[in-house]
């Protein structure tokens, strides 16, 4: 079992390999999960997003860390860091 069920969940299902075939952008993505979730389930996810960002690993650990937990989409291909594009996920998951 993860240690982040909801986050897993929630790249898996959402940052699946077709992910760009169904939204333009990785934000349209979050916001969709966001507003077609239940408030619950989104809330304990942004939790355990904040909790892996708090975790203290580098750039690399962090990165497959997500790639672990079923995200196919890689920020890095877009100029950003794995950090920066996770903390604005948790933003964008804020009701």
């Amino acid at each position: 079992m993860s240690e982040y069920p909801g986050l897993q969940n929630f790249l898996s299902a959402y940052f699946h390999q077709d992910w760009a075939m169904e939204h333009d952008t990785p934000g349209a993505v979050a916001e969709y999960y966001r507003d077609s979730e239940k408030p619950e389930l989104v809330a304990s996810t942004r939790r355990e997003l904040e909790l892996l960002l708090a975790g203290g690993h580098d750039e690399p650990a962090l990165g497959a860390r997500v790639q672990a937990l079923g995200s196919e989409y890689d920020p890095t291909r877009d100029g950003q860091t794995w950090r920066a594009w996770l903390e604005g996920l948790a933003g964008r998951l804020k009701a």
